[in-house]
This record gives C-alpha cells, structure tokens and sequence, in this order.
C-alpha cells in the first residue's frame, strides 16, 4: 500500500509541474512584479518555451525575442532559460531561495548611431558596430549589483558632412558593483592608439583619462575632433582628461 502511494505521489508531482510549465506565459507574468524600467509587449508561449515581439529595458528595445527553458540548473533551485534575439543572446537564471537573477554569456549588437542618440550634445556623427559582451551580471530586485564584460567597437568614425573616416576597433573592459564601476580602453586593430581608463559612480559622476597617439599624420577631420575633446600632449599625442555627470536614464542601468 505504502509503495502505491510513493507511485500516486511521485505521478501527482510530474503531473503538477507539467502542468505549471504549459501554463500559458501570459498568466505567469499576471503575478510577476517586473521592474519598473522593463517593459514586455507581443508575449506568447509558455513557461517551457516562447517568443515576445518586444523587450523594452528603459525605453531600449529588443525585438525579435525567443525564450527556451534550460533544465540544466534544477537542482541549484534556479529556473534557468536561454534567450536569443534579433541582435543577440544571453543565458539567464533565477534563483528560487533568494529572488537573484543572474545573466552570462550575453551579446548584443547595436549601431553607434544608436548609442550616441542617447548621449546628447556630441560635437561628430559617430558611425560604427558596437558589440556589448556581459560575462557576468547579477541582479537584485532588478538593479545590477555585479557587471563584468567589455565593449568592442568595430569600425568606430566619424561622418562630418557626408565625409565618413574609418578610425578601426576599440575596446573597453569594464567591471564593478554597486560602489562604482572600472573601465580600461585599449586600441584593437586601429589607426589611433588609444590608452586609457576611468570610473562611474552611483550618482553618475564620471572621469576618465585617456592617451591618443598616431605613429603617422593625423588626418585633418580626426585632428579636428581631438583638438576639441583632448589637449595635445606631444607630437601626434593627445591626452583627453574629463568629469562629468551622466544622463539620468543610463546611471539608472548601471546602478
């Protein structure tokens, strides 16, 4: 008798939980508190699988989105998906003790013209691929509290009046918690070599200090913009030093 009930419980459990995993996504998102910067529209499917038409993390969307539920990770009791997008991927994991969510093994891919929409007052049109790779990030009722990864820009330049310069790759590795962020920016294959690093705090304030140096001449138009935003330092060197205050909208992403 004891052994039929072990049977009846354990077919009761499985049936349960597959009954949880079909339930429409919609239901689910009913009793679930997303953050108040993340906005979903267009979702279908289930808990198993399924796709949403938009991702919006503070007005920056992400279109395209697929989820597929990961089993790998049960017994650490996280739910764990993996999430792959018009411009990317990422794996993510959601702890059931503590409410933590962690993401690794991120990509996304975006324009500069995009990036530098949301940074006012640039003196150049900046053209260009970014590549955001997030090794690490781990989040706490919806803010970051640990980000590693880097930025690469492929093709960074510049477009003055229909004139487009091609300046190569950069890269910038950052790290950091909620006390501040580190970043290091380094030259990759490129005509500038470029040096430098700097810092982000929680109320936004900035500062960098970054070297330029061109083993060649410096054209003209690149002359221009580094005559603005760095002082020369040597011949073909610049140095750029600056603080400052970042937009509201991009310290709320961070911190």
């Amino acid at each position: 008798m004891l052994k039929t009930w072990k049977y009846a419980l354990f077919f009761l459990l499985c049936l349960i939980i597959a009954l949880l995993f079909n339930l429409p996504i919609q239901n689910v998102l009913s009793y679930v508190k997303l953050p108040d910067i993340v906005r979903v529209s267009g979702v279908d499917g289930t808990l198993l699988k399924g796709k949403a038409r938009e991702v919006a993390i503070d007005n920056f969307p992400l279109w395209g989105v697929n989820y597929r539920y990961q089993p790998s990770c049960i017994h650490l009791l996280k739910v764990c998906y993996y999430i792959d997008y018009d411009r990317g991927e990422l794996q993510a994991a959601y702890d059931l003790l503590n409410g933590d969510t962690e993401v690794t093994q991120a990509l996304i891919h975006y324009q500069a013209a995009e990036l530098a929409s949301r940074l006012p007052d640039l003196p150049v049109q900046l053209t260009g691929r970014l590549e955001l790779q997030v090794e690490d990030l781990s989040l706490i009722n919806g803010k970051p509290q640990i980000l590693n990864g880097r930025l690469i820009w492929h093709d960074l330049g510049l477009d003055e009046q229909g004139v487009k310069l091609d300046l190569g790759d950069y890269q910038l590795d950052f790290t950091g918690d909620t006390n501040r962020y580190d970043f290091k920016i380094n030259d990759l294959d490129a005509s500038l070599e470029v040096d430098g690093d700097g810092q982000v705090k929680p109320t936004g304030e900035y500062e960098i200090d970054i070297k330029i140096t061109s083993r060649s001449g410096i054209d003209p138009q690149i002359k221009y913009v580094l005559d603005i935003v760095a002082k020369k330092s040597g011949h073909n060197k610049y140095r750029a030093e600056q603080t400052g205050r970042l937009p509201p909208h991009i310290v709320r992403q961070l911190f």
